[in-house]
């Protein structure tokens, strides 16, 4: 619409010269057929011209205004004998115009100031064009020319005819009319159309500017609501965004949308409360009856010696496993919403836990670097990232074939701190690089420690990086020129304080 509205003056200013072409055209006929009209008279009717002539007013014929015009009247030899009317310096019709008139020729000329336009002049042009009409007038033809200004502009539009008395010609007449007077009044109706049709358009354009800024800044709001109904890590908070009630004066789609997004979030939080509440409920509910299967089995398996025994023991710990790991989950969530961000050197922090964990886990076969400064500090919880480190560590432990160490490298880069963690091994499935961030998503095929795992351990590795404004990602490698030996490497990007949320 607001296109349409652009193009809309333009397409205005086009009809407007075209019909200023036409009538311009239409009235060099015009003055044609009036100074052939008036020599017919002066011919046939001489002693009527005459008297007319005695009292100033050679003619009535209505296309003649002698206020804006000048007729000419020469002998055989080309002298001017008769003068009558006058052409004044200034167009005093201006004066008479409405305001509508007047905006509507403003607006035209201030057009003509940028795209310039190009009236038609048909006729010869000359510098004495008195001289060219009353020569080719008393040769017996009928002929127009403009005058032109020093910049070439047409002053006015002369018309010449002969003077006819018994088939000879015994003179000439010449009439000269400005360009003014030249439009008829149907020109100053348009111009008046223009007028109101650019206050119509100037209100059209207002109200359409408005009622699109409206719609964005609602459009804006409603975008700002969404966002701040979330929190850092990605979850609903309550009671945050308003319903279109609070915003009665509006009733529209836009409204209507509001309060459809107000429902599904309402209904968003609702199962989020759920699923939160469900693995503590689980936890809560399944505990003792597991607790009474064990010590049931456990009597049993002290009077009665059965390998189904031995399995269903093992069924009731990887049932106790899974609870754990639900229980984990939600705990580290519900810790992370609580806890308030500390500043601490991760550098240093990162060279104890590297050192203790090669000691106490040779099964990692760690290999580290550690290139992070002490000084380094980051905001947030040091004994999260050691649960992050924990996590990563051991599913490259789960995922590693064993044929090279996992490999860790700390370091800082552009103000943020990067934790690399890569081990040999089969590469991610197309596609999974970030779904595995997601719980509850597993790509394990076989547990070396024969345990249950429900693809927890990166969700927790994805809260906690997000509760510190970092970022985490996966991607597969080659751990030789060869490309033959294939990996994984995980990257942590955390910044460092005074660095702005990723």
């Amino acid at each position: 619409m607001l296109l349409f509205l652009t193009f809309l003056p333009f397409l205005a200013y086009r009809f407007a010269i075209d019909l200023h072409r036409l009538l311009l055209n239409n009235q060099a006929i015009v003055q044609k057929q009036t100074v052939e009209n008036l020599a017919l008279i002066l011919q046939n009717r001489t002693d009527l011209w005459a008297l007319q002539i005695q009292s100033g007013n050679p003619t009535h014929l209505t296309h003649l205004n002698l206020q804006n015009s000048v007729l000419w009247i020469v002998n055989e030899y080309g002298r001017t004998t008769y003068v009558v009317g006058n052409l004044p310096e200034t167009d005093h019709s201006i004066d008479e115009q409405d305001v509508f008139t007047a905006i509507g020729k403003t607006l035209i000329k201030t057009f003509a100031t940028v795209i310039p336009y190009s009236l038609p002049y048909p006729y010869p042009q000359s510098r004495t064009p008195e001289q060219n009409l009353i020569v080719n007038a008393l040769q017996g033809k009928t002929i127009q020319q403009y005058r032109m200004d020093k910049n070439q502009q047409p002053i006015s539009l002369m018309s010449a005819t002969p003077l006819m008395f018994k088939n000879n010609i015994i003179g000439g007449l010449v009439l000269e009319e400005k360009m003014e007077t030249l439009f008829s009044d149907t020109l100053d109706y348009f111009y008046r159309l223009m007028g109101i049709g650019a206050m119509i358009f100037l209100i059209v354009t207002i109200g359409a500017i408005l009622h699109t800024a409206s719609v964005s800044n609602r459009i804006l709001r409603l975008d700002n609501d969404v966002k701040r109904t979330f929190n850092l890590q990605g979850r609903l908070k309550d009671h945050v965004f308003p319903d279109r009630s609070q915003r009665f004066f509006y009733n529209d789609e836009l409204s209507d949308l509001r309060h459809h997004i107000h429902e599904m979030l309402g209904q968003l939080a609702a199962y989020e409360r759920y699923l939160k509440q469900l693995p503590k409920t689980l936890r809560h509910e399944l505990h003792n009856p597991l607790n009474r299967l064990s010590m049931a089995l456990t009597l049993l398996e002290e009077e009665t010696q059965n390998t189904q025994l031995e399995y269903a023991q093992h069924a009731v710990v990887q049932l106790k496993q899974i609870i754990a790991s639900l229980s984990e989950a939600t705990s580290i969530e519900d810790s992370l919403n609580q806890q308030e961000p500390e500043a601490f050197p991760i550098g240093e922090m990162l060279e104890h836990y590297l050192k203790n964990s090669a000691t106490l886990h040779p099964e990692y076969q760690l290999v580290y670097q550690n290139w992070i400064p002490k000084n380094a500090m980051v905001l947030g919880d040091g004994f999260m990232i050691e649960q992050l480190m924990d996590k990563l560590l051991s599913n490259a432990k789960d995922f590693s074939d064993g044929k090279r160490p996992i490999e860790v490298t700390c370091r800082q880069q552009n103000r943020m701190i990067s934790i690399a963690v890569q081990n040999s091994g089969p590469n991610l499935p197309a596609g999974y690089e970030k779904q595995i961030f997601d719980g509850m998503t597993s790509i394990r095929t076989l547990n070396q420690d024969d345990q249950a795992h429900l693809g927890l351990g990166l969700y927790i590795v994805k809260l906690i990086t997000d509760f510190h404004n970092g970022n985490v990602y996966a991607e597969n490698i080659f751990l030789d020129s060869q490309q033959t030996l294939p990996g994984v490497k995980f990257t942590v990007e955390l910044p460092l304080m005074n660095q702005k949320p990723a």
